[in-house]
């Protein structure tokens, strides 16, 4: 499959939303680093590894070995260098801004809301050994509007905190469980894209596996119920 600029960002688009939300890293900067290191998903690199980012090393073992440029007192110079397979988008664009969020240098990128600081800051970091980098950054969100994308996951983030603030008191909600807590999780979860697709207040089939999905993807006990761990888990209201 090969994508055009518009298929690529339109894929995208949904992953980075997210990840900024569950990361703070902003989505206009992976966006644009995704579009910039992956030739908007074509390289051989990321049809291969689904590697969006030019990451070396290794995934859970996996990677594979490519041709790339490197710049060295800014001349560039072609090496071959190892980089991480990934099984999917999703897992690269995790490990990305895991990177960024593990790593001490990149910790000027943490809960930065301004493109352009970010964009100055992931070359200053030493992400990219191109002179031009936060230049080619910038034009590329400026060019394709990406600082929208920010705009949106901030925006998202308000609205669930918002749905979720409806009392002080947290219960524990399972299978059975009807009402306005089960009513605020099932919006919260379809506005996260754990999709349950009803929003009724009563605790189903399909909003268990929402919210198992949910579980699993924020490293806790995927059962289910909706216990104080889960609750805690939740974005905090301002």
């Amino acid at each position: 499959m090969s994508y055009t600029i518009k298929g690529f960002f339109e894929e995208l688009k949904p992953y980075v939303i997210q990840d900024m939300q569950q990361t703070g890293i902003l989505a206009s900067l992976t966006a644009a680093q995704a579009k910039i290191e992956s030739r908007y998903g074509n390289s051989k690199l990321t049809v291969e590894c689904s590697n969006l980012f030019g990451i070396k090393g290794k995934y859970n073992g996996q990677s594979g070995r490519y041709l790339t440029t490197e710049y060295y007192n800014g001349v560039a110079k072609k090496v071959y260098a190892d980089f991480r397979k990934y099984p999917s988008w999703a897992e690269s664009i995790a490990d990305h801004s895991g990177l960024f969020n593990r790593l001490a240098r990149y910790k000027n990128l943490r809960g930065e809301t301004d493109y352009v600081k970010a964009c100055n800051n992931v070359q200053a970091d030493g992400y990219a050994t191109s002179p031009v980098y936060s230049t080619t950054l910038l034009q590329c969100i400026n060019q394709y509007k990406l600082y929208e994308w920010d705009a949106e996951a901030l925006g998202r983030t308000s609205q669930k905190q918002k749905i979720l603030k409806i009392t002080d008191y947290y219960p524990t909600l399972k299978i059975g469980s009807t009402g306005e807590h089960v009513l605020a999780w099932q919006k919260f979860l379809n506005l996260s894209g754990y999709h349950c697709g009803i929003e009724d207040g009563i605790f189903g089939k399909n909003t268990r596996l929402a919210v198992i999905d949910y579980q699993a993807a924020h490293g806790l006990t995927a059962d289910g119920v909706i216990g104080p761990k889960t609750w805690n888990s939740l974005p905090k209201a301002a």
